[in-house]
């Protein structure tokens, strides 16, 4: 089934290669939620993670099988922009890869440059794929820009379309965000030049990485790879589910469409030719960085007076999203 007319996409993506795939996930997840969420944080219903958005029929009638993840699987976390910069912090779904190796899969989490452009981190990306073991079946759950320096590694270094079976855009950057236009010049200009403690500044490379215009230009320049298979999972909430410190974006982005995630519109979030597999209710950062998880004085003062709507139950979402796509590898 195709994704639905009434549901927004980015015109850069032809809508005839998307498959609408949120009914079979929304089963998957509801099974491990029933099986695991209890026992894990920040457990919510599964009609609390994910959005229903009408059209989405119904599952296959086929059982979700809850065994352990093979040794043979490897799981990596490809973190987006500015992630570096935070790391003391969070990092991205370092809660969701520590419940995968629990459950006997093998994960990754390559350091990118948080501040770097798609090519430079494409190549840092491709240097970390490239020294995993041959013979894995290698998952890449790309976040925000993350997903943007998977296309790019893909495009620039064909040795690596061997080693990687699949993408998972989650809240890609796909198609650029407008916040990339949106932010005042003062503050383009601290992130092109300024230092800071953990990430070095790349004269704006990274968000010129996420302009529209050069989002499309790649999409119109760069098929997806044959071989791969691509999914997305996208993310859209209401007000009073956006965390404060991200209140004023949320707003500025609901001008072009209510259907956002604080940083990206949902239509800018699906990767051409993906399985959509649901869209998620939490905000950009909630539902990839487990911020509210740091015990120390400054990771519990964000959580309160900044991102304090990051509870979310990742273990159970990455978990249902790498067993959904097992099903197909």
């Amino acid at each position: 089934m195709g994704w639905p007319d009434s549901l927004p996409l980015n015109s850069a993506i032809d809508r005839a290669s998307i498959t609408d795939g949120r009914a079979r996930f929304r089963a998957v997840l509801q099974t491990v939620n029933a099986v695991h969420g209890r026992a894990l944080p920040d457990y919510r219903t599964t009609d609390l993670i994910l959005r229903d958005l009408g059209g989405e029929g119904q599952a296959v009638e086929q059982a979700v099988e809850l065994r352990p993840i093979p040794g043979s699987v490897r799981i990596v976390a490809v973190p987006g922009f500015l992630t570096e910069c935070v790391a003391f912090l969070s990092g991205v779904l370092t809660d969701g890869l520590a419940h995968l190796e629990s459950l006997g899969a093998k994960t990754l989490a390559p350091v990118l440059d948080g501040r770097g452009g798609a090519a430079r981190n494409a190549r840092q990306l491709r240097d970390a794929i490239m020294t995993l073991p041959e013979g894995e079946t290698v998952i890449l759950v790309a976040m925000s820009k993350g997903a943007v320096d998977v296309q790019e590694m893909l495009a620039l270094y064909p040795e690596t379309h061997a080693r990687v079976q699949a993408v998972v855009a989650l809240v890609g950057a796909v198609c650029g965000s407008p916040l990339a236009h949106l932010a005042p010049n003062w503050l383009k200009w601290v992130e092109r030049n300024v230092p800071m403690p953990l990430c070095r500044a790349h004269g704006g490379e990274g968000v010129a990485s996420l302009t529209p215009e050069v989002r499309r230009a790649f999409l119109e320049n760069h098929a997806p790879v044959a071989g791969v298979r691509y999914y997305s999972v996208g993310a859209a909430v209401e007000a009073e589910t956006m965390s404060k410190g991200m209140m004023s974006a949320y707003r500025a982005l609901c001008r072009t469409d209510a259907l956002n995630d604080g940083q990206m519109l949902l239509a800018d979030q699906v990767l051409p030719s993906s399985e959509v597999l649901g869209v998620l209710n939490g905000d950009h950062i909630a539902v990839g960085m487990p911020f509210n998880r740091n015990t120390g004085i400054l990771g519990r003062w964000v959580a309160k007076r900044v991102l304090n709507k990051n509870a979310f139950p990742r273990e159970v979402m990455v978990e249902a999203i790498v067993r959904r796509v097992l099903e197909d590898l």
